[in-house]
This record gives structure tokens, C-alpha cells and sequence, in this order.
């Protein structure tokens, strides 16, 4: 049954056969996965808010208004086999991550297959008053059972005011495909991210945020997300919807480290939870 249910994972987010084609989604899922148990919590439409270091990823706009250098980590495991992991640096202006995931050894009725693609993020932004500017740019690469690789160029805005914040985001402006061992391409699918946050500080230590996204606008593949975090000192709880389920989370802030836990009902990697480690400087 274990094995039943990975092979039937790896079919969403990849091709599992050398020198086969498959439609942007499943070419391109490992980044549609997400970074961060924060925004993970939230039902990942972290594309406004774009406050923390998960800017580099969600939204590079947001980099015009990190002001300390963060280094962050994500943990999932699922079925004891597949694993993804992301491991992110940020800087004021600036913010590298990378991303991976690993089947492990997969058996089948006639031999077996080990899966790993890798992505890579490189992201820059901004601001000049309430407005910031910024771009990403994404790297896709497939080691095994196969070779793959091709990147993509998104730009993206967030407008920033004391309450209400906007962020908009071209997914893949601007391309080279993804190349498979053999020749066979996939392009990358042009969509639009579009994001509303609201901010509410009833008190000192007490922030409540509101999300909402659309992505994947005027693509083949739309969707919609939104969630709910409140904020007391350095605890937070949060609770969210991804497109594919309910998704819950929980922080815990000290000295310099922030622990994030999310638990996402989704169908990519399934029910399961997230663990991410923040260190800031």
C-alpha cells in the first residue's frame, strides 16, 4: 500500500519516465510546493504579505523592506521515502534558495526508479516608498532517473501601506525551456499572481494578518488561496487554505531563532507536516 501511494505521488509532481513529456504542472511542481512553515501555515499565498524571509521566494518585492540577514530551512517527509527540503539565505535587497526533493528508492513490478530534481532561486527588490520592485529567477534541474534543467524570469510589485498591502507577480515573463535528455522541451506557462494582505496591531504585541492570492491567472491551471495568522509576542497560530485543503500552523519566536510548524492537507505531498527553522542575524 506504501508503495502504492508514493508511485501515485511522484505521478503528480513528475514524469517518472526518461525522454517523456508532461503538461507545466508536472514539470514545474517542485516550485509550486512552497518554502517556509509560515507561509505554508497560511495556505502559502504569501505573495502580499511578504514580510519575512520567505520574500525571496514568494515575492522578491519585498526585499526592498528586509533590514537583517536570515537564514531559514524546510523539512517534509512522506511515506518514509520522499523528502523535500529548502534551505534559504536572505539579505536586505537580496535572497538565494534552493530547493530539492528525493524519492528515494522506489521498486516496481520490474526493477525501480530514484527521482531528484532541484530548483534554485536568486532573487532581487527594492523599494522606493511604499511601492517595491523585484524579480526572481528561477532554476529547474532533474538529476535522476533522467536530465532536465531550464530557468525562468519572474517580475513582481508589492505596494505597501500601514494597513493594506498589494502584490502582483508575472510567472515565467520570460524563459528557456525546460530540455529532457533525447531533446524533448517543455515551456514554462506564463501566469499572473496577484495577492491582498491586511494588517491590524490592536495592541503592542498583538498583529493579526489577512491573506488573499489567485495565482496561475490567464494560465491552464488557476487557483486560489487564503488564510489567517494572529500574533502575541513571539507566538503565533495561523490557519489557511491552499487550493488543495486546510492548513494549519504555529510559531515560536527566541533570541534569534524562529521555529515554524504547518500541516497542510494537500494532495502533491499529501497530509503531513512542515517544520521550518529560521536564524536571523
Amino acid at each position: 500500500m506504501k508503495r502504492a501511494w508514493v508511485l501515485a505521488l511522484l505521478g503528480v509532481i513528475f514524469i517518472a519516465v526518461a525522454d517523456c513529456g508532461a503538461d507545466f504542472s508536472n514539470v514545474a511542481a517542485l516550485f509550486q510546493l512552497g518554502t517556509g512553515g509560515r507561509p505554508l501555515g497560511m495556505g502559502g499565498g504569501f505573495l502580499a504579505l511578504a514580510d519575512d524571509e520567505n520574500a525571496a521566494f514568494y515575492n522578491p518585492a519585498g526585499l526592498g523592506w528586509i533590514e537583517r540577514i536570515g537564514v531559514t530551512s524546510l523539512l517534509a517527509r512522506q511515506f518514509e521515502a520522499v523528502t523535500y527540503g529548502t534551505l534559504g539565505l536572505t539579505l536586505p535587497y537580496f535572497g538565494v534558495t534552493v530547493l530539492q526533493i528525493d524519492s528515494g528508492w522506489i521498486t516496481n513490478a520490474d526493477d525501480g526508479f530514484h527521482y531528484v530534481s532541484q530548483g534554485g532561486v536568486i532573487a532581487s527588490g527594492f523599494s522606493i516608498g511604499p511601492l517595491g520592485v523585484g524579480v526572481r529567477w528561477k532554476l529547474y534541474r532533474v538529476r535522476e532517473p533522467y536530465t532536465a534543467e531550464g530557468w525562468a524570469l519572474d517580475p513582481a510589485i508589492l505596494m505597501v501601506t500601514d494597513i493594506v498591502r498589494v502584490g502582483f507577480l508575472v510567472e515565467n515573463l520570460y524563459s528557456q525551456a525546460i530540455t529532457f535528455e533525447g531533446g524533448h522541451t517543455e515551456e514554462w506557462e506564463t501566469g499572473m499572481r496577484v495577492g491582498a494582505a491586511m494588517t491590524l496591531r490592536p495592541s503592542e504585541e498583538v498583529r493579526w494578518n489577512a491573506i488573499f492570492e489567485a495565482s496561475g491567472l490567464f494560465s491552464t491551471n488557476p487557483s486560489v488561496a487564503g488564510g489567517f495568522e494572529a500574533w502575541v509576542g513571539g507566538l503565533a497560530a495561523r490557519v489557511g487554505y491552499d487550493g488543495f485543503g486546510a492548513t494549519f500552523g504555529l510559531t515560536v519566536q527566541f533570541a534569534n531563532f524562529q521555529v515554524d510548524w504547518a500541516y497542510a492537507t494537500r494532495l502533491d505531498l499529501a497530509a503531513g507536516h512542515r517544520i521550518s527553522l529560521t536564524f536571523r542575524f
